[in-house]
């Protein structure tokens, strides 16, 4: 039985999801923050920052939909 099936047809997968979402909004959290506070970073380290914060917050839409 593999982790994806497992986690399809589990009754916990709604406490799953909610667990990733807590973590994930962490990240985006922390990231918002580095990114308001480092307005002299590099211009190549923000675009890959802001890359990761917009992966992280369409990974919260998705997770949504399990909750």
């Amino acid at each position: 039985l593999s982790f994806c099936t497992w986690i399809s047809t589990s009754s916990s997968t709604s406490k799953i999801s909610e667990l990733l979402m807590q973590g994930t909004n962490m990240g985006i959290i922390e990231g918002r923050r580095l990114l308001n506070q480092n307005s002299d970073i590099a211009p190549d380290v923000h675009n890959i920052l802001n890359d990761f914060v917009t992966m992280q917050e369409d990974s919260v839409e998705t997770l949504k939909k399990y909750l």
